[in-house]
């Protein structure tokens, strides 16, 4: 009898009774040959419920369970139908332990308000552990949440899934939760998970175990079920589940709070409850603490208004830790292993030789070709088939299985030892990663710019999504590898190089040289550095999501350089800002290049997201400058002379000059004017002129904007088209559709009508003209000519692969806001020339100046033509603008104002969906790079204070900003020495560390104390000191934990150990004797 057969209700228990006729078999009917084994052993007691008075201990009550168990296994041999039967569980039992847990998880406070937002009905939930999914209903229809989707699962699921795992072990296990049954009751199926129960298909097998629990009551778990379902993994989970009742408690605080009359905010003042099975509640043994206290301790900085608290919330919201690689499954942590000494490549080295030479004697035939004698492939070879056949189609699961296959974890173990590494749950899976990158490449300064030979961020890149450049990749290491093994190599290298082209469910818009791409590369490596490998098992709108929350502890101030600096030179090496992409640090001078480019770019996004000011919106602001009392649109006012429906003043002050003697007010209670005529003549006297002189100076602002975008965008263009562009001539053209109507002519050609053409209106031309695009032709000095669609409301420049004009059929849906809806097949376009033939060359780059494309004065002309171009149509806009002088079209004005502005620019509506934060939408409606930057990533779990900040936020916050104003750097050359220097930098100067040593320590995350030279510690103790490094032989100020007798690097978000043993630890008076 197979005891996964038989099922828990698949509806809320209320409904079981009605519905158990159509309930899940249990399966094929035994005989009862089981019945005289329970006959047998009627002399054995009931097992006593859990609720009743007991005495009993641990394993009495396990025994207990195995009794039950026994029983009720027997007596469901010949059930077919229903729910699963039931066991009764002793809550002291190990079984009835984990349920009490089990429950608890469920009831955690974060948990059910997420449940709330998403409008999940608890009362029905499936748990699938392996996949890390919950279902259940969501107004009426199963929903199924996954640790990849944007609903916050991910964020608050670690503990409850890891509880769960116990409960349904192996891969496709699940559960129903609600448990079915009583408190002290679970249904078999479940009791036979938790203890990994052999599978008993026969009736034969079935009479044998049962026989087995009476005769020795108990469990024999496997070896892989013991570790999970000790009491030390209980006590784990139940501190685990007190820490996040306080993270749920301090997030709840921090969300709620109001500023003051100054905006401020007193989080000394904000007191919350301390969750006694806390590890804070644990250090502290206080029962409450202020929201400031708690931040303090944790080594974060303390908000001081209520949009910075709101910001610290999103924060801390997030869960990195359940994105680390896990035992079974989730890629890999790059290790501790250091090879860019000779002592560790040389052990390495020999450690693989060594291996391989007593692997290959195993293998029968000689293998040949590309990699044949390559570790990857040795450690291939003990797949089974069927996963090494997935090597093209899911490189990464093929990758979880290679690296936790026994014979690779062995090797690990190997690696583990011979480098003296802490021994975690996963340290053997990093150790053999380690040894299969360096058998793919032994250059111990492997990068993303030198990886077995391949520049990741090569010129030849530019303009590629992490996608083609993967592919790329994968083709370069086909020769070394062999076709079948180069995704697969290619991940296993990634992983240590370059995370970001891991991540999961990157759009196609994100592409290598845009903003966008900066954004994204600079927030997966803020992730990386605090949790390694996490990134890999994240989605793009995850990382991005976790990117625009603000720095929340100091140690993430630090770490900001760190994670912008391979984006940064990446990214100046792809707009031809700097030399050489392979660089190590970056100079002063390409700083200044680099911010310059940054902040023209930024301001050009701020610009185009700005709608005009309205006439009327003018006009009430200068009314109630004079005026700040009164209503000017109360319709109170009549000519003197004729009677008429009364007016507003703003309506008369908007139509032209006020004439004060010829209005008088019906209602001088509400609306003085009699008293108002004397101030009238200090209103700005024309109001339309004000308007005119505001819009042309929008209209100047948006021209520059839209220039800055076309030069952006032209330096994405391939370096070959950038540089035949900046050695042409060049020039652009508008494109119209042609004039089709006619007349009938009074003539008549063998009895057939004549028609003649007919000369259109300018009005009729103006209709024809693309709006929406230029066609720029580019003919170098041979007169080859090419042609590109400068489509600035794309965000694109489209290289087209012949001259439009030369034939028929030319797709303009580009350039016509109707999508090409009006053209008519087979007609040819008309082309007219804009602007000057553009004849400049530009001069060549001068080694150590680079001016790039960007700033070349070629690329500012053309950038003026287009940006002249894109505002022509902006009179259009001013007259609506304008509007109308009747109150009630002018309460409308604003929306009819937006839908304007839509059909005349087609990206903003899709900008306004990117403040919503509705990703979808933005990138239907504009594409994602319209000027370079990542749209905001949708999560209906969490709302941005603001919505759209990007890498706006990043850089005025990182380098350029946030860590420059943090420690004082004001100019280039401190900012350069800061991105070079990165996080967790080591320190020399003993002195230096004995004046600083409270600072730096109290800036690493976590709520530990300084290490104390006076005192004992016992084993597991967490402190924070300063751990000396032995390959560079700095200080870096670090948490560590003890581990047999040994200080090691401590994770404080995974809570997990890792590297070699400290060379020396301690604080700084200790170090200077």
């Amino acid at each position: 009898m197979n005891i996964s057969h038989l099922s828990e209700p698949l509806l809320p228990s209320a409904l079981n009774a009605i519905l158990a006729p159509v309930a899940e078999a249990i399966g094929t009917p035994h005989g009862n040959a089981a019945t005289d084994e329970l006959r047998a052993a009627a002399h054995i007691e009931q097992p006593k419920r859990a609720d009743r008075p007991t005495a009993v201990s641990r394993a009495g009550a396990d025994a207990e369970v195995a009794r039950s168990y026994a029983k009720t296994l027997a007596a469901s041999i010949n059930k077919t139908f229903g729910p699963a039967p039931l066991v009764d569980v002793p809550r002291e039992s190990t079984l009835g332990l984990w349920r009490s847990q089990l429950d608890s998880a469920f009831k955690e406070p974060g948990f059910l308000a997420w449940a709330r937002r998403e409008n999940l009905d608890t009362a029905y939930l499936k748990v699938n552990p392996s996949r890390g999914e919950i279902s259940g209903y969501v107004g009426g229809s199963i929903k199924t949440f996954s640790l990849l989707d944007d609903s916050g699962w991910s964020d608050v699921s670690r503990t409850l899934l890891s509880i769960s795992s116990v409960f349904a072990p192996e891969p496709q296990q699940e559960f129903v939760y609600p448990l079915y049954g009583h408190g002290d009751q679970v249904p078999l199926n479940l009791v036979a998970q938790f203890y990994g129960e052999p599978n008993t298909p026969t009736t034969a097998q079935v009479n044998a175990r049962i026989r087995q629990l009476f005769q020795k009551p108990g469990f024999e778990l496997p070896d892989h079920y013991v570790a999970p379902r000790s009491d030390e993994a209980l006590s784990a989970h139940q501190q685990a589940l007190g820490d996040n009742a306080d993270r749920h408690a301090l997030i709840t605080a921090l969300r709620s709070q109001v500023g003051d009359a100054s905006g401020r905010i007193d989080l000394d003042a904000v007191k919350i409850a301390i969750d006694p099975r806390s590890s804070l509640f644990a250090s502290e043994q206080r029962s409450e603490m202020s929201v400031a206290q708690v931040l303090r301790q944790e080594g974060n900085m303390i908000p001081v208004n209520a949009e910075q608290a709101f910001e610290a919330a999103q924060a801390l919201s997030f869960d990195l830790a359940h994105r680390a690689p896990g035992v079974e499954s989730g890629g890999v942590k790059q290790s501790d292993i250091k090879l860019n000494r000779r002592t560790p490549l040389r052990l390495m080295q020999s450690l693989i030789d060594e291996w391989k030479r007593l692997h290959r004697a195993e293998v029968s035939d000689a293998q040949t070709g590309p990699g044949a004698d390559s570790l990857l492939r040795l450690l291939m070879n003990s797949l089974p088939q069927t996963i090494r056949t997935m090597t093209a189609d899911n490189p990464a699961l093929v990758m979880d299985q290679l690296i936790r296959s026994p014979e690779a974890l062995a090797l690990g173990g190997d690696a583990q030892r011979l480098f003296k590494l802490i021994k975690t749950p996963t340290s053997a899976i990093e150790s053999v990663n380690a040894a299969l990158v360096h058998d793919l490449d032994a250059n111990p300064a492997k990068s993303r710019f030198n990886v077995t030979g391949y520049d990741l961020y090569n010129k030849d890149n530019i303009g590629l999504s992490p996608a083609e450049i993967v592919k790329r990749f994968i083709a370069h290491l086909e020769p070394k590898v062999g076709v079948d093994l180069a995704p697969v190599a290619a991940r296993l290298l990634l992983s240590a190089v370059a995370p970001e082209l891991l991540v999961k469910n990157i759009p196609p818009g994100i592409i290598y040289g845009s903003l966008a791409w900066l954004s994204f590369c600079i927030s997966v490596m803020r992730i990386e550095l605090q949790v390694p490998g996490a990134s890999a098992n994240m989605t793009y709108n995850q990382v991005m999501a976790y990117g625009d929350v603000s720095l929340l502890s100091f140690e993430s101030d630090s770490e900001m350089s760190a994670a912008m600096h391979d984006a940064m030179v990446a990214w100046g090496f792809a707009n031809n800002l700097i030399e050489n992409s392979s660089k190590i640090g970056v100079t002063a001078t390409e700083v200044e290049r680099i911010w310059k480019v940054l902040k023209e770019i930024l301001w050009a996004s701020e610009a185009l997201n700005t709608l005009p000011t309205t006439r009327e919106a003018l006009a009430l602001k200068e009314l109630k400058r004079v005026f700040p009392d009164i209503d000017p649109t109360l319709k109170v006012l009549q000519d003197t002379n004729v009677k008429h429906t009364p007016m507003s003043l703003l309506d008369i002050y908007m139509s032209g000059p006020v004439k004060v003697d010829k209005w008088k007010s019906l209602d001088e209670q509400k609306f003085p004017y009699s008293q108002m005529k004397s101030r009238i003549g200090e209103l700005e006297p024309d109001i339309n002129k004000t308007f005119s002189e505001a819009f042309q100076d929008y209209r100047t602002t948006h021209e520059s904007a839209w220039g800055i975008q076309f030069k952006f965008q032209l330096s994405l263009l391939p370096i070959a088209d950038q540089e035949k562009i900046s050695q042409s001539d060049v020039s652009f053209f508008e494109v119209s559709r042609p004039f089709l109507d006619v007349l009938p002519s009074p003539l008549e050609v063998f009895a057939t009508r004549v028609f003649w053409p007919r000369k259109p209106t300018e009005q009729e031309l103006k209709e024809l003209k693309g709006t929406q695009g230029l066609l720029m032709k580019v003919v170098d000095s041979k007169g080859e000519v090419s042609t590109y669609s400068v489509l600035p409301f794309e965000g694109r420049i489209v290289k087209e692969d012949s001259v439009p004009g030369s034939r028929t059929g030319f797709d303009d849906s580009s350039y016509f806001s109707d999508q090409g809806k009006g053209y008519v097949p087979g007609s040819l376009h008309v082309y007219s020339p804009y602007g000057l033939l553009n004849e400049v060359r530009d001069p060549p780059d001068v080694a150590g100046q680079k001016p790039g494309s960007y700033f070349s004065k070629k690329t500012n002309a053309l950038a003026r033509s287009v940006g002249s171009f894109a505002v022509q149509t902006y009179e259009d806009l001013k007259l609506k603008a304008a509007g109308v002088t009747e109150i009630e079209k002018g309460r409308a004005i604003d929306e009819s104002l937006k839908e304007f502005f839509l059909s005349l620019v087609p990206f903003y509506d899709g900008v306004q969906d990117a403040r919503k934060g509705d990703i979808k939408g933005a990138a239907f409606n504009i594409g994602f790079d319209i000027l370079g930057f990542a749209l905001p990533a949708a999560n209906a779990g969490r709302k941005a204070s603001k919505a759209g900040k990007g890498l706006l936020t990043i850089l005025k916050r990182g380098v350029f900003a946030g860590v420059g104003a943090s420690v004082g750097y004001t100019d280039s050359a401190d900012i350069a020495k800061n991105l070079n220097k990165g996080a967790r930098a080591g320190y020399r100067d003993i002195s230096y560390l004995a004046s600083k040593s409270d600072e730096l320590l109290s800036k690493l995350r976590g709520n530990y104390k300084s290490y104390d030279v006076s005192k004992v510690y016992k084993e597991g103790d967490i402190v924070k000191g300063f751990f000396k490094s032995a390959e560079d032989n700095v200080w870096r100020p670090t948490v560590a934990v003890l581990r047999n007798g040994g200080w090691y690097a401590y994770n404080v978000i995974t809570k997990t150990p890792f590297g070699v043993q400290a060379a020396q630890f301690g604080v700084v008076t200790a170090l200077e004797e």
